[in-house]
């Protein structure tokens, strides 16, 4: 199977292969959770999806090896193994894949995963990340529109020919202890040999001609997205104080062009305004010893995908991703009115982009970009929210302070909003706005904030007030419903936050946007001919009234199940504060406002064609004021 001029590796040149791969005994259980299975499937279908007739490879990332043990890699490995055990039925060639992986010393996991593969799984063990991952991947197929019997088999079969990584090999003469500390740093940095990192050797640094190590510096701090650059200290036991932090940013982002030229983040009485900055560090590129890995380059950072588990809380962005905002944000408006967004944006095509709109730059431009670099990421920690590692846990957000009319959970609700209503291909649409708008205005309001992010979104072409009026953009399977549904949410999660304390709902209160809040369901049933306690009620069953967003996981235990079950489903999240659809949450209270009982029997009854529209039209005004409040 190997081959020492092409490190690439697919799926079908595994299978075919005699060759098997181990995962150590050190390496922790897959964790994968449905999000992120979800987001490999779409970006994988995006690819496949925007050109059929000849789709480019889908880049997963690197596998390191030394000999036959994965030393990294194993979480992107076993969901290919795990994405092999339901598409087997769609092209018998995946089926290879069973007993291509051996975990070490767990002997029921690896029989576990090969049983995936059966028609019955194991019952005696179960792995429950990996029924979980199965069950996922199913969901996916049966939720995707799109994916029609007929081209089931052609995607099944590009991922097997087309998902490509490549396979980095540790030399045989690595002692015990250089392998160790390589899988510690692995774990503890996340790092691999990724394409910004050759961009930051071949570009970057190769073209700045002096002070090269305060610049390397700045780069190596802004690649870690999930550290805050300014964090609480702690000297002599003694904890900063919340108005010393803001203190710190405040002074960072008024006065950063005469640290930039002082090349010192040294405020009044030797106060270090970045946590991890260090004065006068000669720090060189390590990029010359991972070179030895001799990896393509090409790889997306995945690896931030097996990272996100348990508390805490990470970046909305990884860094490649945040330097094509940052590149992007560098252009005049008439060069971005010119950008292919959806190439320009691709993090796989990352080395490509730089080297197609940084030809022409020099020692200057380059040095510009690295402290634009700096400059916006202290704007983007202080700004933009932080992702939970738990989906139980709320988002986070550093700015924390409010004024009369906002606070800082109505910036954070409805970024939340916006940030699972985007993808790596989209995010420019509110982040480099928000973050243009906040470089300009340093001392700014919570409600400045908030009123132009309201505004960055109803300028958003696909967000316009307009497409309202099309009834077929909203209804469902709408192009545009799953967004007006999303921003419904929003605005009545808003109209609650702003009641005095008593009136609040604690229900509403405590709803918060989920990526996963992505599939559209009926209230009254789909297939209501012919069914026996329901009126057909014809196309009216599609309209924008009758519709609401959950879970695909919720969604697939409906099916096309009775109000009934749809109202004591919703029932039992407002017990446990975990609702997934305030619309729905809303239609359940329009239908027992009007009587005495809440019996889920009677609510259903109530829900007729004519409550239907009238919820609607109270909805839709709801959505048509809400491009007003920013005015």
């Amino acid at each position: 199977m190997e081959n020492k001029t092409n490190n690439r590796f697919t799926p079908e040149i595994i299978c075919t292969s005699k060759r098997n791969f181990n995962i150590p005994i050190y390496q922790r259980l897959f964790e994968w959770e449905k999000d992120n299975i979800e987001q490999l499937l779409n970006d994988m279908w995006f690819e496949y999806d925007r050109n059929t007739s000849n789709p480019g490879p889908y880049y997963i990332g690197m596998l390191t090896l030394y000999g036959d043990d994965l030393v990294d890699g194993q979480q992107r490995f076993t969901v290919l193994s795990i994405i092999a055990s339901v598409f087997k039925k769609f092209y018998k060639p995946w089926a290879q894949m069973k007993g291509k992986l051996h975990l070490k010393a767990r002997a029921d996991d690896e029989k576990f995963l090969s049983s995936l593969f059966d028609e019955k799984e194991r019952t005696d063990y179960i792995n429950k990340k990996m029924q979980n991952g199965k069950e996922a991947v199913k969901n996916w197929v049966d939720n995707n529109k799109k994916l029609q019997e007929s081209n089931k088999e052609d995607f099944a079969k590009y991922v097997y020919e087309k998902c490509t990584f490549f396979m980095a090999t540790l030399p045989e003469n690595y002692k015990p202890s250089d392998l160790n500390k390589y899988f510690e740093a692995m774990n503890s940095t996340g790092k691999n040999l990724e394409s910004h990192e050759i961009i930051k050797v071949e570009k970057y640094l190769k073209s700045i001609k002096d002070n090269q190590p305060f610049y390397n510096q700045i780069w190596n701090l802004v690649s870690d997205m999930d550290k805050l650059l300014v964090r609480y200290k702690t000297e002599a036991k003694k904890k900063e104080s919340e108005d010393e932090l803001r203190e710190r940013y405040k002074e960072l982002l008024l006065n950063f062009d005469s640290f930039i030229e002082k090349k010192s983040f040294i405020f009044k009485n030797k106060i270090e305004l970045l946590n991890d900055f260090h004065e006068d560090e000669e720090q060189n590129s390590d990029f010359q010893i991972i070179s030895e890995l001799e990896p393509d380059g090409h790889n997306p950072d995945v690896r931030r995908q097996d990272k996100y588990f348990g508390d805490g809380y990470h970046s909305a962005l990884n860094f490649p991703e945040f330097l094509l905002q940052i590149l992007y944000i560098t252009f005049s408006e008439e060069t971005r009115n010119k950008v292919n967004v959806n190439e320009f944006f691709d993090v796989h095509a990352l080395q490509k982009t730089f080297k197609e709109y940084t030809k022409d730059w020099d020692d200057s431009n380059w040095k510009k970009f690295g402290e634009d670099l700096l400059r916006y990421r202290i704007i983007y920690d202080y700004y933009v929210l932080r992702v939970p590692n738990s989906e139980f846990n709320p988002y986070d957000l550093e700015f924390s302070v409010q004024d009369t009319e906002t606070d800082s959970n109505m910036i954070k609700q409805l970024q939340s909003m916006l940030y699972v209503d985007s993808s790596s291909k989209t995010y420019y649409r509110w982040i480099v706005p928000l973050l243009d708008f906040l470089n300009k205005k340093h001392d700014v309001t919570a409600t400045q904030i908030f009123k132009e992010l309201q505004r960055i979104d109803n300028a958003i072409k696909e967000h316009s007030e307009n497409i309202l009026n099309n009834e077929e953009d909203i209804s469902f399977g709408g192009r545009y419903t799953v967004y007006f549904l999303r921003r419904l949410d929003f605005y009545l999660w808003l109209d609650n936050h702003k009641l005095c304390s008593q009136e609040i709902d604690p229900v509403i209160n405590n709803y918060k946007f989920k990526r996963s809040y992505n599939s559209q369901e009926h209230l009254h049933p789909q297939n209501d001919e012919h069914r026996e306690g329901y009126e057909p009620w014809g196309d009216k069953k599609h309209e924008f009234g009758n519709i609401f967003l959950i879970s695909s996981s919720f969604n697939s235990t409906q099916n096309d199940d009775t109000i009934n079950t749809k109202f004591g489903r919703i029932l039992d999240q407002i017990s446990s504060n975990s609702i997934e659809s305030i619309k729905l949450y809303k239609i359940l209270e329009f239908c027992k406002e009007d009587e005495k009982t809440g019996a889920v029997t009677e609510m259903a009854k109530r829900w007729t064609i004519e409550k239907m529209e009238k919820h609607q039209e109270e909805m839709l005004q709801r959505l048509r004021d809400s491009y007003k409040e920013s005015k």
